[in-house]
């Protein structure tokens, strides 16, 4: 019952079909991401695309124990609203979405979740719902965390030279090559057009985790971070191959550590 390539998508099956692996599962994932603007180098769609494809791959390295719940398409994405197209759920609708979610899946018999996201607005948030969802649900295990932090680092040093990153940058637009390549506009690759603020201050708060909410167009005029045209197919693929291996390594400790 898993798709053509062996990963187990609960949104492709039957109610039967559900009932009927549900006991070989051992953990499910829950993709998250947004619908936000990527400068003029990715579509809307990347960070939920980015992260179903990467659980979609990790579950069919590990299908039937680990399954992949529908995506939650919408995020946390105030700071780009002033670019055409974004939607952004408030962090307090978000948060609420998750804990249901969990909630109806735990419902139906699945006991360890791990959430899974592509988009850094959503960070502080998802760690709320996941403490909500453990409190107040009674989930034996619930988790977060994003698949963009899973790659060795050494890998990044060795392709990065732009000095700002971390949005519709290098870095992101290879792992699009690899995971998502449809979202990607080849032909309008830009760099980055950095304000002076995300040059200096920013980099400086960075330096000692002082966390501002900044709007994104302070901090870049096109809506992109970093160099995308430097951007690869091959450093995409030794970014997701990296963390595909990290993050299922993961998952089997995580399922060993918290029997249920």
């Amino acid at each position: 019952m898993a798709n053509d390539s062996g990963a187990l998508m609960l949104a492709d099956l039957s109610w039967p079909e559900i009932r009927e692996i549900r006991d070989q599962v051992e953990l499910v994932l829950l993709p998250i991401g947004s619908n936000e603007q990527h400068g003029p180098n990715l579509a809307l769609k990347m960070d939920i695309a980015a992260a179903t494809e990467f659980c979609r791959r990790a579950s069919a390295r590990m299908a039937p124990r680990v399954a992949v719940a529908p995506p939650v398409p919408w995020g946390v994405s105030f700071h780009h609203m002033n670019f055409p197209g974004t939607i952004t759920l408030s962090t307090e609708t978000f948060i609420q979405v998750l804990v249901e979610v969990i909630a109806s899946l735990h419902h139906h018999g699945f006991e360890r979740f791990l959430i899974v996201n592509g988009h850094g607005g959503n960070v502080a948030a998802m760690g709320i719902a996941a403490v909500r969802a453990r409190e107040e649900l009674d989930v034996p295990f619930v988790g977060a965390c994003s698949y963009f932090s899973f790659p060795d680092p050494e890998i990044a040093k060795r392709h990065v030279t732009s000095e700002v990153t971390g949005h519709a940058c290098e870095v992101e637009v290879a792992t699009a090559m690899e995971l998502v390549p449809d979202v990607v506009k080849r032909d309008a690759l830009a760099p980055g057009e950095l304000t002076e603020l995300a040059q200096e201050f920013r980099r400086e708060a960075q330096k000692y985790n002082v966390s501002i909410p900044y709007r994104f167009d302070q901090l870049t005029r096109n809506g992109a971070l970093g160099d995308a045209t430097k951007a690869t197919p091959e450093f995409g693929r030794e970014l997701v191959e990296s963390a595909l291996d990290n993050f299922v390594r993961f998952c089997e400790n995580l399922i060993a550590a918290n029997p249920v």
